[in-house]
């Protein structure tokens, strides 16, 4: 599962960060629409910056970026850890409620979101090598 540069993926060191970050924003966009919720930047901005605090001071103490051993157990760590912080965040700082259905559902969203992108990214790295080629060759015409 490793690979010569990069993360554990193949995929360019900064790609990961960036599409974690966007399954969080992903998740408040869908809480905000699921439960038609009005206000502008600055109301997404409140909603999101606990969890993005949460995830990466929990990522980088885990080093889920930094090391390519033990992927699933780092971003087990991560979303356990990250997302309990990004809730205690939400709850002293910013005073929003966090009912248990809310903390069920963020772990759930969440997860998916984050270890659902890697499988997929595993899935394509299986197939090319299934098919022969490198991770980072070109396909045929």
């Amino acid at each position: 599962m490793t690979a010569a540069r990069g993360t554990p993926l193949g995929l360019p060191v900064a790609v990961a960060p960036v599409l974690d970050a966007l399954c969080l924003a992903v998740f408040v966009a869908a809480g905000r629409q699921s439960h038609d919720l009005q206000g502008g930047a600055s109301w997404f901005f409140i909603v999101v910056w606990p969890l993005l605090v949460g995830w990466f001071l929990t990522a980088a103490a885990a080093r889920l970026y930094a090391r390519r051993d033990q992927m699933w157990l780092r971003l087990g760590a991560t979303l356990v850890i990250g997302i309990a912080i990004a809730l205690l965040l939400r709850a002293a700082v910013t005073h929003r409620d966090t009912p248990v259905a809310f903390v069920v559902v963020a772990y759930l969203f969440i997860t998916a979101l984050t270890a659902g992108w890697r499988l997929v990214v595993l899935g394509v790295l299986a197939a090319r090598r299934r098919g022969g080629r490198s991770p980072g060759a070109p396909a045929s015409p």
